[in-house]
């Protein structure tokens, strides 16, 4: 029973439906996710072939990439449970373990910021991808320590523009995920859920529902009213190997 309620919350909690806020604490910045690389891959649908994620963990975003050859590489261990992954072939985190102009499309979300030698990595994405190929990079402006000690960067917008540029890529598109209420709100609702002092599934449903769905509903009304993206809590980026 206690594995059926965390395979649910794992649905609820990587590809969240709107009603998922009333049970998924971290509805804001899942749901924005999902919803940015829903409509990129609407767009791009037919045209990537051969697609690799890097820092895959479960693949959250595969089922957005139908009749695509779609490959999963991570690390062992790292932020989610082995029962969980669904990794194709492991990587020491840097050195990507396939040929020059390989893939089509890389994604690599919320992967860079636990990766010390990031530049390294996005060179190596730039290796693996087909001249031309596009790379779907996302990760956080703001959020709090996670995944310790292996969190060690924020990236602004500039600092993507400016990083991939350096290493040959073209930035295409990008964009904050959310604006200044949300990302308020989404702090608020993960710092309630995070400091509960308790594991138990029952008190936790309980809190997502009475305290942090409401906050993040009340936030993302505000954020609609005055649609300020000073503030967010990710960038999502669209980038082409040149």
């Amino acid at each position: 029973m206690k594995e059926k309620i965390k395979t649910i919350g794992l649905a609820h909690y990587f590809h969240p439906k709107r009603y998922s806020i009333f049970i998924n604490p971290y509805f804001i910045a899942r749901y924005t996710l999902l919803r940015e690389i829903k409509i990129f891959s609407n767009k791009f649908s037919g045209r990537s072939k051969r697609i690799l994620d890097v820092g895959c963990g479960i693949k959250p975003y595969e089922f957005l990439f139908k009749n695509s050859e779609y490959i999963g590489i991570d690390i062992e261990g790292g932020g989610h449970r082995e029962e969980y992954k669904k990794v194709d072939k492991y990587f020491d985190g840097k050195n990507i373990p396939f040929q020059n102009d390989y893939f089509d499309l890389v994604i690599c979300t919320q992967v860079i910021e636990h990766t010390l030698e990031y530049e390294y990595l996005l060179k190596e994405i730039h290796r693996v991808l087909k001249k031309g190929g596009i790379l779907l990079l996302t990760a956080p402006f703001v959020w709090n320590e996670h995944e310790v000690p292996h969190d060690f960067f924020r990236f602004t917008q500039y600092a993507h523009l400016n990083i991939l540029k350096k290493l040959n890529f073209e930035t295409e598109y990008i964009k904050p995920s959310c604006g200044f209420f949300s990302t308020i709100g989404q702090l608020l609702s993960a710092f309630f859920i995070e400091n509960l002092g308790t594991k138990n599934l029952i008190i936790k449903f309980l809190v997502s529902f009475l305290i942090c769905a409401p906050i993040q509903i009340f936030f993302i009304f505000w954020d609609k009213v005055f649609r300020n993206k000073w503030l967010t809590l990710d960038y999502f980026v669209i980038a082409r190997r040149l």
